[in-house]
């Protein structure tokens, strides 16, 4: 048996070498760790938040893909009284590693900071083996101006050849849906629902717009069971102006939201609503969730508020032409400990991309401009 000298000495070894090797882990430390732990609060790149790991100080950037690397400025908030270097405001190369000193009180604290680019493409989803060959009007408008807009990065995948390998250079993918008579997503869509959660669940986005909303609860995105207002009739006439509204419906202004300025400006009538779509010929086929259930008694505005609490989905438009003020238009679903990706889902039906009666809608740029800064808006998260 050892005697009580060899153990003590046994017991100062392993203790030592347990410190080394802390300290050789820990990357952020020159001298003793300030008070403070998190003295620097937040790094931005532009709109882009780091996340920063104080223990470690290894603070990571996801960018978006056409980000010049090789000179981004860094935005540094900090803690009174802590100097940081390179300042903030400072241009600095990021294709590889950098280092950002934090000296307060003559102690001293290293991050590294690293950054890579998110993948660029901007897929397009449909069962038509091409966007010639999709049988929807609106659809295959919508699929042109996708293409139109985002030109080399954008890419056309029918569902017979969706695979993870397909969506792994993929930032946004952007499913459609419309049609007439049926509100029921087509069978090859629900077929590569597992190619598809598996994206959202890695931190995919996506942005489902018409009928095309009831994929979250495909997903298992959206739980709540809500979304049960659906129309799919053959339309007709009508002499109205609809709107949808983010402003006095709701307890917190959403007008403000990226969805509504992030690349364009949307334009609001007298009353601060978005006009979508002029007097004509009118689908309406809204795809819409009925938040009445969520009503608090004396309070009319908390269902928004309380759909987010339970559900985890941010309500960013009402649709304007129904009686039931409680019917969310456009939800934000984002990330939670199963799905690290972002969904938005426009289920307004007066969102429509192609006219039946050949006008050309006055308010067109207004739907386009809402599309563009949601994919926009995706391809940063």
């Amino acid at each position: 048996m050892k005697n009580k000298k060899s153990i003590i000495k046994y017991v100062l070894l392993l203790a030592l070498a347990t410190i080394t090797y802390s300290c050789e882990e820990r990357l952020n430390y020159d001298d003793e760790l300030p008070t403070t732990l998190n003295i620097i609060q937040s790094i931005k790149i532009g709109e882009t938040e780091a996340t920063i790991d104080d223990l470690s100080g290894i603070v990571n950037f996801v960018l978006p893909s056409d980000t010049n690397l090789s000179a981004v400025e860094l935005d540094i908030k900090s803690a009174d009284g802590v100097a940081i270097s390179p300042a903030s405001g400072t241009i600095v190369d990021l294709t590889s590693p950098v280092s950002v000193t934090a000296t307060s009180g003559g102690k001293t604290r290293k991050y590294l900071v690293n950054a890579r680019l998110l993948p660029s493409q901007i897929a397009f989803v449909n069962e038509a083996a091409s966007i010639d060959l999709i049988a929807d009007d609106d659809v295959k408008a919508a699929a042109q101006w996708t293409k139109d807009t985002y030109g080399s990065k954008f890419v056309y995948i029918p569902f017979s050849e969706l695979t993870t390998d397909a969506l792994k250079p993929v930032n946004v993918v952007f499913f459609y849906h419309d049609a007439v008579g049926t509100s029921a997503l087509p069978q090859e869509s629900l077929d590569k629902k597992s190619v598809l959660i598996q994206y959202v669940v890695e931190g995919g986005k996506m942005l489902l717009g018409g009928m095309a909303t009831s994929y979250a609860a495909v997903l298992g995105r959206d739980k709540s069971g809500l979304l049960t207002l659906k129309g799919n009739g053959a339309g007709g006439p009508n002499p109205d102006i609809w709107t949808i509204g983010a402003g006095a419906k709701f307890q917190t202004d959403q007008r403000s939201h990226p969805i509504y300025n992030f690349t364009q400006v949307i334009s609001t009538d007298a009353n601060g609503d978005f006009p979508v779509i002029d007097a004509g010929y009118k689908e309406d086929h809204n795809n819409l969730w009925d938040l009445g259930p969520l009503l608090a008694p004396g309070n009319q505005l908390g269902q928004f508020a309380e759909f987010q609490r339970l559900y985890g989905g941010k309500v960013l438009a009402t649709w304007n032409h129904v009686a039931d003020e409680a019917t969310a238009g456009i939800i934000e679903f984002t990330p939670n400990s199963v799905f690290a990706g972002t969904i938005i889902g426009i289920g307004i039906g007066g969102m429509e991309w192609a006219m039946n009666d050949g006008r050309i809608n006055a308010y067109e740029s207004n739907i386009k401009g809402i599309y563009r800064n949601s994919i926009d808006y995706l391809g940063t998260k």
